[in-house]
């Protein structure tokens, strides 16, 4: 009887838990982040953006920061292209197929891939979106200047690609993604009690930190605004999940008669 108890415990604790969310409120709500994110940065973001910076003063610690890149703190059309385009791969496209691809790996390994995944997946868009949209708010409210602006002459910045991006640099979209994106992911599958969930932290946090650390080379954003861009984007990917999203249960006991006793299964 002892034997088969303690095995059956060991396989109950080890088995991923199920998450609490309800696909009548997660699904709109997510489409709706999304959507509204995309067409904030696309159809909308000429009229919603400054046209001149609001916050336009510097500080000594960002000067700093700044200069570690940009030694002579010098302006530019639209910042540098080679940092830009890495923190946009970096960040937008091999972070998020990471954290997905290690989720689904994890999910598969214990055996719940249909069943968890595509929730897992879901939440953590959730997630990362509502980041965004908060980023998004603040940066059009804001409207502090980016570094490149700095000195330039309106001439310099007509070269831009992009002059409704000038005053969109407090805090960085591209940090507050980037960590919320590891944050939630980490967090879902440490809800699930995938073995190896740590895995998404080893793996995601130094590709956060280093689409944080290529804005600031690419001179699109201040230290400040990375910092907190980062300090969001990981509180609301682990908060969110855990606070709307927890396990069901906490427990979740079967009996069963055996020969030499009771057998205990199911979810602690």
């Amino acid at each position: 009887m002892v034997t088969s108890l303690v095995l059956a415990l060991l396989v109950s604790q080890a088995a991923p838990h199920k998450l609490r969310w309800e696909p009548r409120a997660d699904l709109p709500v997510t489409g709706a982040l999304v959507t509204g994110w995309l067409l904030s940065e696309s159809v909308f973001k000429k009229s919603l953006a400054a046209p001149a910076c609001r916050w336009c003063e510097t500080n000594a610690f960002d000067n700093t920061v700044r200069s570690v890149f940009n030694p002579n703190l010098s302006p530019s059309p639209d910042g540098l292209a080679g940092p830009n385009v890495a923190s946009n791969l970096v960040g937008f496209v091999a972070l998020p197929l990471s954290m997905l691809g290690l989720d689904a790996l994890l999910s598969w390994r214990d055996g719940v891939f249909l069943e968890a995944f595509p929730v897992d997946a879901l939440l953590m868009v959730e997630a990362t979106f509502s980041a965004l949209g908060l980023n998004q708010f603040v940066k059009f409210a804001v409207g502090r200047g980016r570094p490149y602006t700095v000195g330039a002459s309106p001439e310099l910045l007509a070269q831009g690609h992009d002059l409704s991006d000038n005053n969109l640099s407090f805090f960085s979209g591209h940090s507050t993604f980037s960590f919320a994106a590891v944050a939630s992911a980490a967090t879902l599958a440490s809800l699930r009690g995938y073995r190896y969930a740590w895995v998404l932290w080893a793996v995601g946090i130094p590709m956060a930190t280093t689409t944080a650390i290529l804005r600031l080379a690419a001179d699109k954003h201040w230290a400040t605004d990375v910092l907190l861009g980062s300090t969001i984007g990981l509180a609301t990917g682990i908060l969110m999940p855990t606070l709307l999203h927890g396990r069901i249960g906490p427990v979740e006991a079967r009996f069963t008669p055996t020969g030499d006793g009771v057998s205990v299964s199911g979810r602690f």
